[in-house]
């Protein structure tokens, strides 16, 4: 080997060297970047060519070392894992945000839900079946009448809200998801043409991961490795970005939460419905769909329970003017549930025309009696219909939430498991600044030696006897 071969290949460590250096300055200032994968170099020696000479070796060169290229650190695995992992987490935040609105606006226990609003209007009753003739204690039944129906009332149309609040939210993540889609399919063919023309394409790279990931939170999307780095990404089968192409959700259904019980939204693809599951879409449409108005239905039926049992009564008895009586609520469910009655004296009291009485009075304030009120409606009565709301909902949140729980703990797991492989330790790099700082110096070394060993045999041999 030659005094000037040896320069090349010193030459060739500094500049291997001070590629190293490099990549590793680039993962330390990116160490706090979110999405940013660590990178290696790969270094590889240039040995000696194959050589057809008599002599074997005779002609044997070194070339030093070569930058065979510059590798992204990311596990396609575990950062699988976590998209999956981000998807159910994001349906169970959003379910759990909306059931949780809904238990808050139930009030229940408590002294402004509707279970004590209930028992003040049957206790009222009594109070009039004492004093039939108390034309105040009359008025308070009406007016506590009033104060159920707009209890009622007002638990329907704060639900109603919630739904339009919901079903807004959702045209909000379906539009995003389309965006990332259309984005992601950008950055696929970003990535294609950089590696078919050599270039790097780690940074792009970390951009398409963390899009893949957006998509999984959103809609539950699930990516697929193509060609050339690109990647599918596929809902319950459907590809919604395929390559360079995305093809975006539609939301069609109901509107409304009276239209979502025979048409609850969904998300379509080419006119193909797509049962999304997963990521805030899967939540959204879940509540939408049956949770909201599964509830809805049953604050109907504790309004329609009520009007019943209350107008079974009311309508078997008489004034104290001995008319008959007529219905006391009238309605069709939570939302339309009023007072008939607009006046003490046209409430229906007593059993028999004619005569003072108050048993009328004192049978529907024993509607506040469970067993009493099954008997008049043969089935259960509103307070107990309300509970089993109630109740069925702080099992329904109970269990969310400790799904949610259980959630966040696979979710840390696989976070903890993709930044232990892709994401970067500072006293790693630190110390790889240091290895490749000594190496670029080593070469620097050799060049160093080279030259003053040239210098010895360029100006000073032969000159003896000058």
């Amino acid at each position: 080997m030659s005094g000037f071969s040896t320069l090349n290949t010193a030459v060739s460590g500094l500049g291997a060297a001070q590629r190293a250096m490099d990549v590793a300055s680039q993962n330390i200032v990116n160490a706090n970047t979110p999405g940013y994968s660590r990178q290696r170099v790969d270094l590889a020696a240039i040995g000696a060519p194959p050589t057809t000479g008599i002599f074997t070796g005779s002609d044997i060169s070194y070339g030093g070392v070569d930058v065979t290229g510059v590798v992204r650190i990311r596990d396609t695995f575990l950062e699988g894992a976590r998209a999956i992992a981000g998807g159910k987490m994001s349906a169970l935040e959003t379910r759990s945000s909306a059931l949780t609105g809904v238990e808050q606006l139930l009030g229940e226990p408590g002294d402004t839900g509707l279970q004590a609003v209930l028992e003040d209007f049957f206790v009222s009753w009594h109070d009039v079946a004492q004093h039939p003739t108390d034309s105040s204690a009359g008025s308070v039944v009406i007016q506590r009448g009033r104060a159920v129906a707009q209890q009622l009332a007002f638990v329907a149309t704060g639900i109603s809200e919630r739904w339009r609040m919901s079903y807004g939210e959702l045209e909000n993540t379906v539009a995003e998801a389309n965006q990332a889609a259309v984005d992601l399919a950008g950055v696929n063919g970003r990535i294609q043409e950089g590696e078919m023309a050599g270039r790097a394409v780690n940074e792009l790279k970390d951009q398409r991961d963390q899009l893949v990931r957006t998509l999984g939170e959103l809609v539950g999307g699930v990516a697929v490795p193509g060609e050339h780095g690109m990647v599918s990404v596929n809902v319950n089968g459907i590809d919604i970005v395929s390559g360079r192409a995305a093809s975006p959700f539609t939301l069609v259904g109901g509107e409304n939460l009276a239209q979502a019980v025979t048409d609850p939204p969904r998300l379509v693809w080419n006119d193909t419905t797509v049962p999304v599951s997963s990521g805030a879409a899967g939540g959204l449409l879940g509540v939408l769909g049956a949770d909201f108005p599964a509830i809805a239905a049953d604050v109907d039926a504790v309004a329609v329970s009520l009007r019943d049992a209350v107008n079974t009564l009311h309508a078997g008895g008489y004034t104290l003017d001995g008319a008959g009586g007529s219905d006391f609520f009238e309605g069709e469910d939570a939302l339309t549930l009023s007072v008939v009655v607009t006046d003490p004296s046209e409430l229906a009291i007593a059993a028999a025309p004619g005569i003072v009485d108050g048993s009328v009075a004192m049978a529907i304030g024993d509607l506040v009696d469970d067993r009493y009120a099954e008997q008049v409606l043969g089935g259960p009565g509103p307070a107990v219909l309300w509970r089993d709301l109630a109740t069925e909902l702080g099992v329904q949140v109970q269990s969310v939430e400790r799904a949610l729980d259980v959630q966040q703990a696979v979710l840390t797991t696989a976070d903890v498991a993709v930044e232990s492989d892709a994401g970067v330790n500072l006293d790693e790099e630190l110390t790889s600044m240091i290895l490749f700082q000594r190496a670029y110096e080593a070469s620097a070394r050799v060049i160093t030696t080279v030259d003053e060993m040239l210098d010895v045999l360029v100006n000073r041999t032969g000159v003896v006897g000058r």
